[in-house]
Order: C-alpha cells, then sequence, then structure tokens
C-alpha cells in the first residue's frame, strides 16, 4: 500500500516537474522577434554587434548605417543605462556622426545616382529648420531644379520663411553634407517612426532616400578620394540651354552652344562675344535710343557713350531731338545729357540747371518743376501755390524749392529760411531777388 502511494508520487513529481520546467525549453525570443540581418552584414566582429542593441527600425538601410558609422567610431559608446530604441532614434548624437562622416567623405557626393537625390529634394524640405532648408535648396540648385516649382508643391510653404528664396552663387556648392542631413531628418521624421498617414509623395521620397543610405554604405568602404579641383562641366549649362523654349532673337553660342538671350551680347557660359552675323536684339526701341555700330549694344537714349564699348552715341544735336521730352525736361549746356525736369544739376557732370523762366514753379509737395502755364503739378496734380498768393510763403535761395510761410527750412535741401525773405505777393517773391 505505500509503495503503491510512493510510485503515484513519484509520477506526480514527474508530471509536475514537467510542466514547470516547460518554459525554460521553450524557443527563444528570436521565435516571436524576426532577426535584424543587417546586423551581422554591417558588423564585422561579434563585439560590435553587441555593442548596438537589435531594435526594428522601418528603415533597416537606415539602422545598417548607423552599425557602420559605429563600427568606424563615429558614435559614442551607449551607456548601459541607456534605451535600446534611442540608440536609432537619439537625433544629437546620430546627427554629430552624420554629419562628421559626410566631411570627412565629401567625395562621396559626386558618385550619388543624381536621380535619387532629386527624388529625396525635388518635392520640398524635411523640415523647416534653416539649414535643412538650405541643403535642401543647395542640392536642387546643383541639380537645376526651378525653386519656385518646387515651393509651390511643399506642403510647408505656408510656414516656411524662406519660401521662394534663392540662394546667393557662393552657396550653391552642393556637398556630401547636404544630402546626408536631408537622409538623416527624413529617417528621424516621426511620422516615418510611428507609421502614421504620411502626405502624398513620400513613398517615392523614402524609397529613394533608401537606396541613397544604402550606396552610402557601399561607398564608404572605399578609400577617401584624394583632393583636386573640379573640373568646369559644360553639359549642365547645355543641358539647360536644351530645356529652355528659344525665343525670337535669341542665339545659340558657336563655342559651347549655351542658349543666350536676345539682351546677351555675350555668352553667360564661355563669355564669348556674339556674334557679328546675329541680328541685333529684337527689344522694342524708345526715340533716342541708339545700338552701338561697335558690339550692337542697345543703348538708351540718355547715353553719349555705349556703356559696353565706350563708343561714342550720335552727336547731342540728333540725340536731343530724337529724344521725346516731355515739358519740364532740360538739356545740359555742357555735355548735351538730357535731363528730368526734376534734376536741379545734370546727372552726368555737375553743370547747374539754367534758370527758370518767370512764372515756372516747383511743386510744394512733391518738388517737380512746372512751367507757368501749368495751373496743377503735372506729377501729383497739385493746384499751383501761386494762384493762392499766400503771404509768407518763400522761394528757397539754394534750391528754388516753393516752401509755405510756417516752414522755417527748406523742405528740399533744409537750408534755412532767410531773414531778408519778402512777404508781399508771390510773384514778387518767387521768381525777383534783391542782388
Amino acid at each position: 500500500m505505500s509503495g503503491s502511494k510512493l510510485t503515484l508520487y513519484g509520477i506526480g513529481t514527474v508530471l509536475f516537474r514537467t510542466r514547470r520546467t516547460a518554459p525554460v525549453t521553450a524557443p527563444s525570443p528570436s521565435f516571436f522577434f524576426k532577426p535584424i540581418p543587417f546586423l551581422r552584414r554591417a558588423s564585422s566582429s561579434a563585439a560590435v554587434a553587441a555593442t548596438l542593441p537589435s531594435v526594428d527600425h522601418p528603415w533597416p538601410e537606415f539602422v545598417s548605417f548607423v552599425d557602420r558609422l559605429n563600427a568606424k567610431g563615429y558614435l559614442p559608446k551607449p551607456s548601459p543605462s541607456d534605451d535600446a530604441a534611442s540608440v536609432y532614434t537619439n537625433m544629437n548624437p546620430l546627427k554629430d556622426a552624420f554629419l562628421s562622416f559626410a566631411r570627412d567623405r565629401y567625395d562621396l557626393f559626386g558618385l550619388l545616382p543624381m536621380n535619387d537625390v532629386q527624388a529625396v529634394v525635388g518635392g520640398g524640405c524635411p523640415n523647416l529648420l534653416r539649414k535643412a532648408v538650405n541643403s535642401a535648396k543647395r542640392l536642387r540648385a546643383h541639380l537645376q531644379l526651378d525653386e519656385g516649382d518646387v515651393c509651390s508643391a511643399c506642403n510647408l510653404r505656408s510656414s516656411c520663411d524662406r519660401a521662394y528664396m534663392i540662394l546667393k552663387d557662393v552657396e550653391i556648392d552642393a556637398r556630401t553634407v547636404d544630402i546626408v542631413r536631408i537622409l538623416l531628418f527624413y529617417a528621424l521624421d516621426p511620422l516615418v517612426l510611428s507609421g502614421g498617414d504620411k502626405p502624398p509623395g513620400r513613398e517615392v521620397i523614402e524609397s529613394s532616400a533608401r537606396k541613397l543610405l544604402s550606396q552610402l554604405i557601399e561607398l564608404s568602404e572605399s578609400s577617401p578620394a584624394p583632393i583636386h579641383a573640379p573640373a568646369p562641366s559644360r553639359s549642365k549649362p547645355n543641358q539647360l540651354s536644351k530645356d529652355v523654349e528659344m525665343k525670337k532673337g535669341d542665339w545659340m553660342c558657336p563655342k559651347c552652344d549655351f542658349m543666350n538671350f536676345s539682351r546677351n551680347m555675350q555668352c553667360l557660359n564661355c563669355n564669348e562675344d556674339r556674334p557679328k552675323d546675329i541680328d541685333p536684339p529684337t527689344i522694342q526701341m524708345k526715340p533716342g535710343d541708339w545700338i552701338c555700330p561697335e558690339c550692337n549694344f542697345l543703348n538708351f537714349a540718355r547715353n553719349t557713350q555705349c556703356l559696353k564699348c565706350k563708343t561714342e552715341g550720335p552727336t547731342k544735336e540728333a540725340n536731343t531731338n530724337e529724344v521725346e521730352r516731355k515739358k519740364g525736361d532740360w538739356t545740359c549746356p555742357q555735355c548735351g545729357f538730357m535731363n528730368y525736369a526734376r534734376n536741379t544739376k545734370c546727372l552726368r557732370c555737375p553743370e547747374a540747371r539754367p534758370k527758370k523762366h518767370p512764372g515756372d514753379w516747383n511743386c510744394p509737395e512733391c518738388g517737380f518743376m512746372n512751367f507757368a502755364s501749368k495751373v496743377k503739378c503735372s506729377h501729383c496734380q497739385l493746384p499751383n501755390p501761386s494762384s493762392k498768393k499766400y503771404p509768407g510763403d518763400w522761394s528757397c535761395p539754394k534750391c528754388d524749392f516753393y516752401n509755405y510761410a510756417r516752414n522755417m527750412a527748406c523742405l528740399k535741401c533744409n537750408t534755412e529760411r532767410s531773414k531778408e525773405q519778402p512777404v508781399s505777393d508771390y510773384e514778387d517773391h518767387e521768381w525777383r531777388r534783391s542782388n
């Protein structure tokens, strides 16, 4: 009886122990979580794989690139207290590592597929940060994309204070840093990390961004190229000129095939002079405008010499007779330059304007000189103040500007009012002065 109980107790104990030890022999957590193969490919040793924990990221290429940077010493070693996910999502250490790598490998930008670069920056900027926006603009300028078209399609344009702005020439040299910065911001976009709904066109951007990360991983295995001055490229301007619709008067440079607008007297690409056999620019000319017989440059009527080659223009008499003059305009007796009525000195030489005829008047509102026959200012339509004949109004002895009696200094040249100014009728103190 006791033997039977002992047997039953032993069988029950074995069964009980089997159920308790079953979880210990269960499959490893990898049964439930798919292993990440890029850790084994990106690291050359088991130590590297052990340094960074295996964390699922929507972009395996991004994680592989981070592991590559870690293997090359760009990333600081994570402390045991660091969260596993923060290694691939902490912006500050990743940004320093990405940009340091990009500066060291400046030579990789020219090796990247430009079609993928265009897909990444052709739809706008990843965010509104100044450096991100400037990097995207540099890349678009390198690709010769129209900034206005890109900004018009960007979903951030309503909040961007640099929308439609064009970078200066000294700022448009695209570098590896620019594309790496853009890739980092897209990879750490909250919409990418959370898997939420994304704006239209984001799938194309992310696909090209992941391809570029894979390219950077592959290219980083090579040694940096030596520093050398880039050879001047003629293909970009040539390609640009082919994409622009030619209009009447536009011409192709015989040296580099760059298309120039009709107003260009030299090629904007190679500075080759415009061929002589091409007709002059078909720009609407105003009376008095003239074309230089030496270089075909179109000059305005007021130019006595060609602005490009300094060839003397038409004679003073011919020039002044052909120009459409308005009342009050005057011709300088010293150099023959035609000046507007408001000019008190010749704009070409310091010769003073000839004396006014009796009855001519300066508008107290805008300073325009009007003939005596004008009852209103030809510029601002203010009535002729001479008809009011307010006592105390005075004319500036320096610039002939008409001032009201309350003005203690000339409103035009700030000359103080003379104590000897008469207070009689306007005609007496406006044009008649004591010697």
